[in-house]
């Protein structure tokens, strides 16, 4: 699986160093780098990422207040040097909180996080399309579709289904 990502922070250097910590992962897509979380609206609006990298403390809009208009599908790992919003960083569903200067390691941690999330989703999502339910009847197990059940009834230590 490879996740589509971008990187919102308003230091370049920062911006550069995630770049070159995405190229170095192999399931990530870096789909763009943006200084500013206004000049990001426009493009992820139009082609939307399953992860964001994205700093907090940034002029016009923060990264909080950004993480709380995106999507909810749209994943974020906080990328920080003030450890104080934490706690306000997993109340927008963070999947992660790297504090700066941050190394490769750590970086990697919070991808795989973050694919671990995804390929878990893409999992639940096949369990819900097999809507079915298995029931013990002659000693073995009949697998019965939930939409062919009309009502089920109980009597005493056997069901009618």
């Amino acid at each position: 699986m490879t996740l589509n990502c971008a990187i919102i922070d308003d230091e370049p250097l920062a911006v550069e160093l995630l770049t070159s910590y995405v190229k170095k992962t192999p399931f990530l897509n870096l789909t763009g780098g943006y200084n500013s979380a206004i000049e990001a609206i426009k493009d992820l609006k139009a082609h939307p990422v399953d992860l964001i990298f994205l700093d907090i403390q940034m002029p016009d809009l923060s990264g909080l207040e950004f993480a709380r208009i995106l999507p909810k599908e749209t994943k974020i790992v906080f990328t920080t040097a003030f450890n104080q919003y934490a706690v306000e960083g997993y109340k927008v569903d963070a999947i992660y909180y790297l504090l700066k200067p941050i190394a490769y390691d750590d970086f990697l941690k919070a991808a795989n996080k973050a694919l671990d999330w995804f390929e878990m989703m893409k999992k639940t999502e096949v369990y819900k399309q097999d809507r079915f339910l298995f029931v013990k009847s002659d000693y073995k197990l009949v697998r019965i579709p939930l939409d062919n059940i009309l009502y089920i009834e109980g009597l005493k230590d056997y069901v009618r289904i």
